[in-house]
């Protein structure tokens, strides 16, 4: 599988940025001309050209701000995320530079050099399309990725206490580029947002490090102060603060803060890469399990379950996230219209209703089972071994939705 995702200037065509994933070839300028003459030929013609099918893929179009033409081009994959992937890298050019700097376009070498800080993220949303690479931040593009301990509200309590010394209104802490703990207020950001500013916190860089970010539904033109901490290896607390304190200050109060808050981290840690406490366990015959939690936009996915090291013959790690990872994005998210605010307002009321009803699915084949199943606002994906009876694997799903609900070590 193959992705690429070109972004060129749409009143001159000059290109802005390439970023790839996947077994291909550098692209061409000649060819970055020739798909961009295509939308504009379109254009000229008062049509507008949305996508094309390759022999193995396909291309998609997308214009932004009436500046920036968005070209992606996947093939062997998952062609319907396409079009949500172009909006999350809009997003996160926004993130970086702002709205007003991509609607006009004044400098566009400026702009290039501007969007390099990005790159990392742009990466990262092209590694979920591709299922040769390990997604370190993402693995799908709608939700953010989180991970379930005991000593959540322990730290959200501590983060709310850091947020309030430096006055900043939104805090997270992440671990291993997963989402462990937020301050009481971050529920208000778009779920876009949330995961843009997540992305920004997991990048390794300084250990302290204070960047302007725009929230693209928030405030496009208007910048915010983010300061990231690195507090232990892989861990990282990031604050949208305003100018003051200075870092130097912002420093002092992080290891007032935390200092006594190391072994609880620490502890946290060891939850990775499982994901889910301790004190939930796993019938032998799953060997993988993806939950959404549908009202925070957020997903734990985990295809190490057993305390044991025993490895699952037949099946690598990769190839289980994969089977996963596909069977939410063609088939689970259904269970959940909500997801796709653009689906429901193109269907009638009548529609809508009908696939709100459905609360499950599945797939069989000879390899595995995936089964799928909704309760209330939380949505179970699990894969299966192939030998387990249809009937049983029902049940086994219903159990551990009843878990999720009911077992107190679980915080979203």
């Amino acid at each position: 599988m193959s992705v690429i995702v070109i972004a060129v200037a749409t009143e001159s065509g000059v290109p802005i940025f390439t970023r790839k994933r996947g077994n291909n070839e550098n692209i061409q300028f000649s060819t970055i001309a020739s798909l961009h003459g295509i939308n504009m030929f379109s254009k000229c013609h008062n049509l507008s050209v949305i996508n094309t099918h390759l022999e193995n893929g396909s291309i998609l179009w997308k214009e932004y701000f009436k500046s920036v033409t968005l070209i992606g081009i996947v093939t062997g994959g998952l062609e319907c995320d396409l079009e949500h992937l172009l909006s999350n890298i809009n997003d996160a050019m926004v993130f970086c530079v702002g709205k007003k700097e991509l609607e006009n376009l004044k400098n566009i070498d400026q702009i290039k050099r501007d969007l390099r800080q990005c790159y990392p993220i742009l990466d990262y949303l092209l590694e979920s399309l591709d299922p040769n690479t390990l997604p370190r931040m993402t693995l799908v593009l709608d939700l953010i990725q989180s991970f379930l301990c005991s000593q959540s509200q322990q730290l959200q309590q501590v983060l709310d206490n850091y947020a309030e010394k430096v006055t900043g209104r939104w805090a997270c802490l992440s671990i291993h580029g997963h989402l462990v703990a937020t301050s009481s207020d971050f529920s208000e950001l778009d779920p876009r947002e949330a995961r843009l500013l997540l992305l920004a916190a997991a990048q390794d860089g300084a250990p302290l490090r204070d960047t302007l970010v725009y929230l693209p539904y928030m405030s496009p033109d208007v910048a915010f102060r983010a300061v990231t901490c690195k507090l232990l290896a892989d861990v990282y607390v990031l604050v949208v603060c305003g100018a003051t304190p200075a870092l130097s200050q912002i420093d002092e109060i992080v290891l007032q803060c935390w200092e006594g808050y190391a072994q609880i981290i620490k502890e946290a840690k060891l939850i990775h890469p499982r994901n889910f406490p301790l004190s939930i366990t796993f019938e032998p015959c799953v060997l993988g399990i993806f939950i959404v939690n549908i009202t925070l936009r957020r997903f734990v996915f985990s295809r190490h379950l057993q305390l044991s090291n025993q490895k699952t013959r037949g099946m690598s790690g990769f190839h289980r996230m994969d089977i996963l990872r596909t069977f939410y994005v063609t088939s689970a998210r259904d269970l959940a219209p909500e997801l796709n605010i653009r689906e429901i307002l193109e269907k009638d009321i009548d529609n809508e209703s009908s696939i709100g009803k459905m609360c499950e699915t599945y797939w069989c084949s000879e390899y595995h089972k995936c089964h799928a199943q909704r309760s209330g606002n939380l949505l179970c994906c699990v894969l299966y071994a192939p030998n387990i009876p249809t009937h049983t694997m029902r049940l086994l799903t219903s159990q551990m939705l009843q878990e999720f609900h009911s077992n107190k070590d679980i915080h979203w």
